[in-house]
């Protein structure tokens, strides 16, 4: 990896000392970034991460990050709880923001965000959905759009299959409220990809979520573990696209695959990998092979490889675009996931949560206006 010159990527300050907002931190700094200052939930956390990392500055107060002079960009990977206030106030001040994924609780936490980003038009805005800047769906993107599928779109069939997504001890992540979940963490990311595909928007939902696993050997007693486990998802797109999305944390490992049919042919996405057939033919075309695999060590991410992998990609595309602008070009953006496009996942998950609670279909009401102000898809 090609080393950048630090002076042409702003400071950054990191909220979080989880596994994943630690490994993102050696991500920046081997990109070139400078890691200026991390804040963790107490001082002895932020104290531990800032020494295992060679960070020069911790805190357990938000404030003394974000009035640094040296930090530039702010990587907001705490609890959802607390992404909407801090990114809020991190663009009030004048600074860049790569926000975690879902990027805060509700529609109105999500509106805040964008109305800030809206404010600040010159600010870099942008959240952590991290698929969007793999290869195979890159390829895939530009295949649908060139007609390789034909005149429509029919039918997206989405499958995740991987280990829980719960921590050791009672977390933010045991709770469905407080951003845990499959639907939260997982399916999130599936709901941007339909946009990033520019499959259109979602008219009409149906869900179940499930929660199997309420109790384990470190969690029981007077809480109870209440973030799904299992969601089996019907979306209806603008279209007339049928979705489909099964995620199943009761495994091992990572594994997803996506498959876009249309009236020519389909598209089929792997892990890494993209297959294409189109109808009538013999056998499959092969158009991306998966090497993430030796790319980065996934383990130490504590995130599935799909997303680890996308979030390097992405990180690497974040200090091109500060390189560029710093260079004059003034025109170069991110396709990275703007804060009204996470609004608008946060809608669809509302409807699906309100679903799985009526058991009915139920339509996707994206807030314009805080207060209220709901406006049907």
């Amino acid at each position: 990896m090609t080393a950048v010159p630090a002076t042409s990527t702003p400071g950054v300050g990191i909220f979080g000392s989880s596994p994943p907002a630690r490994w993102l931190a050696t991500v920046l700094q081997d990109q070139g970034f400078r890691v200026e200052a991390i804040w963790a939930r107490t001082s002895m956390e932020a104290e531990a991460a800032a020494q295992s990392l060679n960070i020069p500055f911790h805190t357990s107060r938000v404030d003394d990050v974000l009035l640094r002079k040296d930090v530039g960009l702010v990587v907001i990977l705490c609890p959802p709880s607390l992404h909407s206030q801090i990114a809020v106030k991190a663009l009030g001040i004048g600074k860049h923001v790569l926000c975690g994924v879902p990027g805060g609780l509700s529609q109105g936490e999500c509106l805040r965000m964008v109305q800030a980003a809206q404010y600040y038009p010159t600010l870099m805005a942008v959240l952590a959905y991290s698929l969007r800047f793999l290869p195979n769906m890159v390829t895939m993107r530009d295949m649908i759009s060139r007609g390789y599928l034909g005149e429509s779109v029919n039918l997206v069939d989405v499958r995740i299959s991987c280990s829980s997504l719960l921590d050791t001890k009672y977390t933010w992540c045991c709770d469905s409220g407080m951003g845990g979940g499959v639907l939260s963490l997982l399916g999130s990311h599936v709901i941007d990809l339909l946009t990033f595909l520019q499959l259109g928007r979602v008219l009409r939902v149906h869900a179940t979520l499930v929660t199997l696993t309420k109790t384990t050997d470190n969690i029981r007693g007077i809480r109870q573990i209440t973030a799904d486990d299992v969601a089996v998802l019907q979306l209806h797109l603008v279209a007339g696209t049928f979705v489909t999305i099964t995620i199943n944390s009761s495994l091992s490992g990572f594994t997803q695959e996506v498959t876009v049919c249309g009236t020519a042919g389909h598209l089929t996405a792997r892990q890494g990998d993209l297959r294409g057939k189109k109808n009538g033919a013999t056998k499959d075309e092969v158009f991306n092979l998966d090497v993430s695999e030796n790319e980065l060590c996934q383990q130490s991410s504590g995130l599935p490889s799909l997303h680890a992998a996308g979030l390097v990609r992405m990180v690497g595309e974040l200090r091109d675009v500060f390189r560029g602008k710093l260079e004059g070009q003034q025109e170069r953006t991110s396709a990275a996931a703007t804060f009204g496009e996470g609004l608008y996942v946060q809608a669809v998950m509302e409807a699906l949560r309100r679903s799985s609670e009526s058991r009915e279909w139920r339509k996707v009401e994206l807030v314009q206006e805080e207060g209220g102000g709901q406006v049907g898809q």
